[in-house]
């Protein structure tokens, strides 16, 4: 009886090794906090992925399939740091939930098995859609991108940007980044930022890795009319 209890804690076990990041983050199932759990919770697995993003409130690091894409990135909790953007790792851990984002921790074993992978493409998305759980969820944990938005709000207090593109409003906070994020105030226009997709206390936000992945436009004035060649096309 022992023997075939272990022979089916092995085969669940084989079952869930080799498992995708989509795998572990796609579920319909919004839990009764409206977190959308993931349904392989305490479950061991190993997966694979290219690391996007490190120092997350210097407790862990993101990776995603290096194809990219929604629901196909995951946060580690792991304070392993020796790794870095652009290193596809092989790990294993316990899927669990961190203040309701999606996790691996009681990380056992952390492999770089190839370095300076390119990153996968920043999915362009719309501010409104990290207001509401029911879209933000796919994109938590990715690398996105918003285009021309405005900042509406500086909430310096709680290192947080509101902008809005005019889909909706969104935070931007500053979990990632070694550097203290610039200051900006209400008016500012970005050109694009560029961060990773972040949940806690019932909050979605978009937290940028560098200060380079903002870009303010600046206005242009054109102080240099040439008059007298309006006038010449009336001569």
């Amino acid at each position: 009886m022992k023997g075939i209890f272990t022979i089916i804690l092995l085969s669940g076990v084989l079952l869930l090794s080799g498992i995708s990041i989509f795998q572990i983050q796609y579920t319909t199932y919004s839990g009764r906090d409206n977190t959308f759990p993931s349904l392989y919770v305490g479950k061991v697995v190993s997966v694979e992925g290219i690391v996007t993003a490190t120092n997350y409130q210097d407790e862990g690091f993101f990776i995603s399939e290096s194809a990219g894409g929604p629901w196909r990135s995951i946060y580690i909790k792991s304070e392993n740091t020796n790794v870095r953007p652009g290193d596809k790792v092989l790990l294993k851990g316990t899927v669990a939930e961190y203040y309701g984002m999606t996790c691996l921790n009681s990380v056992s074993k952390i492999s770089v098995v190839d370095s300076r992978r390119p990153l996968p493409f920043a999915n362009q998305i719309a501010s409104g859609q990290i207001t509401t759980p029911e879209q933000a969820e796919a994109y938590e944990c990715t690398l996105v991108r918003i285009q021309n938005a405005t900042c509406v709000q500086n909430q310096s207090g709680n290192s947080a940007v509101t902008v809005n593109d005019g889909s909706g409003p969104c935070y931007i906070r500053n979990n990632l980044m070694s550097d203290r994020m610039k200051s900006y105030k209400s008016g500012d226009v970005f050109a694009a930022f560029t961060g990773i997709v972040c949940y806690a206390f019932g909050e979605y936000s978009i937290n940028p890795r560098y200060n380079t992945d903002i870009s303010v436009m600046v206005p242009v004035f054109n102080q240099n009319r040439s008059w007298g060649r309006i006038k010449s096309i009336y001569k």
